[in-house]
Parts: structure tokens; C-alpha cells; sequence
């Protein structure tokens, strides 16, 4: 975490002391304030669950909205497990008769934040599991706003800080049932069209028999079998019109792996509306641009070129690194675009050519543009890293605009194995250190 964001989130949890301190005793800011912390970090995470569009657009795109979506929920546990630990039962409550039930019900809440939390941390746990244990926020919630409005408290009914907590509670719950229907509605179903398979990864066209909803160039959708219960997963939309969708899919886990082995032409699936904010610049009035592509990351641009027209504007510079023509998916229809955009500069750097993009390369490629060019990087987190740097050691101010798919966020095995060498060698060293000495 960074400075900013260290500053962020020390102002975040200041804020809830600063409002709940002039409401209550001095012995009682500090636990009322983390369970006011508790309560807005929970309600945030399922409004930013919701997907509501003004929020992605606030956000700057979903993948935005789940990265502060996994922070929320660090704050949610902390201000639980805080709150829990420190909250006496004082004052009457709503209804004193309940006082006891709010207790008993709030540790309930707390104890399913945390294993929920634990969950989500851990990605030995299977993708789906995974996800249906996050359909249980809104149940922990509504634990919590019981807890919060019939425990004994010494916040007064109808004080500044209770009607805070009685608006969270109800936009919360109503962000919950949004996302609870958005599961009911049924998304679009789209057929098979065709499938071209290359190496690990499968290019595949989807036809719809009524008119899909319209996307941007960059935008991404989801895809699940149309079955009851159907996992849905995000892949960025590599093309199309208004009745049908390209996509480029690689073998990446359980469900893609499966997906290119199995997927054939006729098959049905469910395809959600196309969301993201990751918008590359397709107009003639665009500014200078550099697109920089690894692998499938080429997926984005390829729905970018598709929709661009041959013109006179801002050049765009395309770099696409592939492992080999035999694993490039759409390579042909990318140098298609190529021949035909006079505007679209393509560089093909190719590893099993020796054409791989060092920082060496990508240096003098990225010196060679303007200051202000804006950055597209659409790829592997490596490449992201590496540009990144370059892009900000070389002075260029143009904005660099990415996007990172992985949602979960969650901590592998490998991740796992590295932590626990790292306290064990600490718990060495420290014992080492404070070790009687034997002379």
C-alpha cells in the first residue's frame, strides 16, 4: 500500500471517529466507530457488487470497483472483529426486549465476516465455491443491521450517527437485492457460431437471434453454459455486431481449460451486457496512442481496429507480443486491420524469433513517441510492470490505461508457501537473536 493510499484509508476510518464522537462517551467512541466502520465497508461492497453503471463510471471500471471492493472488505473485519472486542452493552436500544438477540446476532455477523474473509484470501478454494460464498454478504449484513439497531447502545435513536447507519443499512440492502435479481433476469442466449482453435486457446464467434445490447471497443462480458447455477466468467470482447460476439479464450484454469477442449459449434450460452472502462480511442479526434499487447491481450484491439475507419488522425502504434504465430490468436485478422488502417502502426515482437520486448526495446520504441501519447497495455501482469516503469523513467505523461481481470485477488498456494517460509525464517532469526548465551 502506498502513501496515498495509507492516507486514504487513515482518512476513511477518521471520518466514521470524527462523526460518532460527539454522540456518545468518551469510553464508547472507539468501538461505536468500528462498527460504524464495519457497517459502511459492508454496505460499500455490496453497492460496488451491484455494478451499478454510475459506480463503474465513478470507479473508472469494474476491475477498479473490485480492487476497492477487496480493501472494503479488510475494513469490514477489521471494524467487526474490533468492535466485537471492544463494545460493552450500554443504553436501552430500539427495543430492550431484543437488546439480547442484537448481541447474540452480532456475533454471528462477525464470525461469518470472518470466515467469508478467510475465504476470499485463499485460492486453493474452488472458483465457485468462492463465488457463491460472496452471495452470503448480503445475509451477514442483514445480521449486522439487526445487531446495530437492536443491541443495547448508547447512541440515541434518531442521533446523527444512528440515521447514517439507517441509510447505509437501506441502500446496502437494496444494492443486495439489486444483485440478487440481476441473478434472476436471464442474460442473452447466444449460439455457437464458430470456433478456431490454436495452441492452448480457442477463438470463438457467438450469434444471437435478437439484437444484443451495444458495446464499446475494450468493453468485456461474461459467459456461462446455459444451465441453472451456471458459473460466469469475464472475457473482453474481441468483436462484433449487433447479433453476435468474438471472443479470444485461452486455457487458464478449470473452466477455460475445459472450454477450449470441449466448446464445438451449436453449443448454447449466456452473455451478459458489456461492461469496462478500459476504452481505447477509435474516432478520428483521438489523441496519439501506443497499444501495447501480450497474448490474448490482444482481444481489446482487435474489437478497437474492427470498428476503427482508415483516416488522417493521431497515429497508433500497436505492439504485439506472441510467443509464436502458432499461439497468436487473430494474428491474421490483426495484420489485415494493419493493411488496411493507414493511421495503425503494428510492431509484432515474436519470442521464438528472438524479438521478445525487453525494457531495451520497449525504450526505444516508447522514446520515440510523444510526451503526452496515451497508453492502452492489455497483457500479462510482467508486461504491465515493465511498461509501466519505462513509461514513467523515460518522463512521458501521457496516462497509462490497463485493467486487471484478476478479481478474486485471493492468495495461491505458491503466495502461501512463500509466507510461511518468510515468518519461519523471521521466528529463526528472531530466536536466534534473544538466544541465552551458552558461554
Amino acid at each position: 500500500m502506498n502513501k496515498t493510499s495509507l492516507f486514504i484509508a487513515a482518512a476513511f476510518a477518521g471520518l466514521h471517529v470524527a462523526v460518532v464522537a460527539p454522540f456518545v462517551p468518551l469510553a464508547s467512541v472507539v468501538p461505536a466507530a468500528l462498527g460504524m466502520l464495519a457497517m459502511t465497508s459492508m454496505a460499500l461492497t455490496l453497492i460496488l457488487a451491484a455494478r451499478w453503471r454510475v459506480v463503474d463510471v465513478i470507479m473508472g471500471g469494474p476491475d477498479k470497483s473490485y480492487g476497492a471492493h477487496r480493501w472494503l472488505g479488510f475494513f469490514a473485519l477489521f471494524g467487526a472483529m474490533g468492535h466485537w472486542a471492544t463494545a460493552e452493552a450500554i443504553g436501552a436500544g430500539l427495543a430492550p426486549l431484543l437488546a439480547e438477540s442484537g448481541e447474540e446476532v452480532g456475533t454471528l455477523a462477525a464470525m461469518g465476516l470472518l470466515v467469508m474473509t478467510g475465504a476470499a484470501m485463499v485460492r486453493a478454494i474452488p472458483y465457485h465455491l468462492w463465488k457463491a460464498s460472496h452471495m452470503l454478504m448480503g445475509p451477514v449484513f442483514l445480521l449486522a443491521a439487526y445487531h446495530t439497531f437492536f443491541v443495547a447502545s448508547p447512541l440515541a435513536v434518531g442521533a446523527v450517527p444512528w440515521t447514517l447507519m439507517a441509510v447505509v443499512s437501506g441502500v446496502g440492502l437494496l444494492a443486495w437485492g439489486q444483485t440478487l435479481w440481476r441473478k434472476i433476469v436471464p442474460t442473452r442466449l447466444v449460439t455457437v457460431d464458430q470456433v478456431t482453435p490454436f495452441e492452448d486457446a480457442v477463438e470463438v464467434r457467438f450469434v444471437s437471434d435478437a439484437p444484443l445490447s451495444a458495446f464499446r471497443p475494450g468493453q468485456f462480458a461474461t459467459l456461462a453454459h446455459n444451465r441453472a447455477r451456471a458459473e460466469a466468467h469475464p472475457f473482453t470482447i474481441a468483436g462484433g455486431d449487433a447479433r453476435s460476439r468474438s471472443f479470444v479464450i485461452r486455457d487458464a484454469g478449470d473452466w477455460t481449460g475445459a472450454f477450449v477442449r470441449t466448446v464445438a459449434a451449436g453449443d448454447r450460452f449466456r452473455i451478459s451486457r458489456a461492461v469496462g472502462r478500459f476504452l481505447p480511442q477509435v474516432g478520428a479526434a483521438r489523441k496519439e496512442q501506443l497499444w501495447v499487447a501480450g497474448g490474448v491481450g490482444i482481444t481489446p484491439f482487435m474489437a478497437a481496429m474492427e470498428r476503427m475507419q482508415p483516416d488522417d488522425g493521431a497515429r497508433v502504434t500497436l505492439l504485439y507480443c506472441i510467443r509464436s504465430r502458432e499461439t497468436a490468436g487473430g494474428i491474421a485478422a490483426v495484420e489485415a486491420h494493419a493493411r488496411r488502417l493507414p493511421q495503425l502502426d503494428l510492431v509484432v515482437l515474436s519470442n521464438d524469433r528472438g524479438e521478445g520486448l525487453t525494457p531495451a526495446r520497449f525504450a526505444e520504441i516508447a522514446g520515440a513517441l510523444p510526451a503526452g501519447t496515451q497508453v492502452y497495455l492489455c497483457g500479462p501482469e510482467g508486461l504491465k510492470g515493465m511498461v509501466t516503469r519505462i513509461w514513467t523513467h523515460l518522463g512521458k505523461t501521457g496516462r497509462i490505461h490497463s485493467e486487471r481481470f484478476d478479481f478474486r485477488g485471493a492468495i495461491g498456494l505458491t503466495e502461501m508457501i512463500y509466507i510461511g517460509k518468510s515468518v519461519l525464517q523471521k521466528a529463526r532469526i528472531t530466536g536466534q537473536t534473544h538466544a541465552p548465551s551458552r558461554s
